[in-house]
């Protein structure tokens, strides 16, 4: 197999001679490269993107929480009767940002990108999986959790 020396951008030379910082690399860390490329490649704002992508897959799960919550616990300060519609908006709001968009934001800076895109370059994953399979895990976690709503209460 012909190995080819692509050329690395600028922002990727710099960070990657200066950067000593040894990252640890996780799944979702991957999920952010193919993410990242994809967006950038399309114009896009590439790192708001990929963070934004994160926050509705986790969106989903806190929507399915809250609604076990409170279901099970319905006496609580925390249930539905305590709460107007535009209360609960405003915390599930609040709640959006503080937990799904600040954190993935707040990790992946810039020079962690940068480490990111080098470790990832031309993984063997990147032609195993479609990126319609990556963009499609909100809608996933969506369906996991109506089949979770419907085994658990009916």
């Amino acid at each position: 197999m012909k190995v080819t020396n692509e050329p690395r951008s600028r922002f990727e030379q710099m960070n990657s001679k200066h950067s000593t910082k040894k990252y640890s690399y996780c799944f979702f860390d991957y999920l952010y490269y193919r993410l990242y490329v994809t967006y950038k490649k399309h114009n896009d704002p590439p790192r708001f993107s990929a963070c934004c992508v994160f926050a509705a897959t986790f969106d989903v799960m806190l929507l399915f929480l809250s609604i076990y919550v409170n279901n099970v616990l319905t006496d609580s300060y925390f249930s539905r009767k305590n709460f107007t519609e535009l209360q609960g908006g405003l915390m599930v709001l609040c709640l959006d940002t503080l937990f799904c968009v600040i954190p993935f934001y707040l990790r992946y800076t810039r020079k962690r990108t940068a480490a990111i895109l080098l470790k990832y370059k031309g993984n063997k994953w990147n032609r195993i999986i479609p990126i319609w399979i990556i963009y499609t895990f909100p809608g996933w976690g969506l369906l996991a959790g109506i089949g979770i709503y419907m085994l658990i209460f009916k």
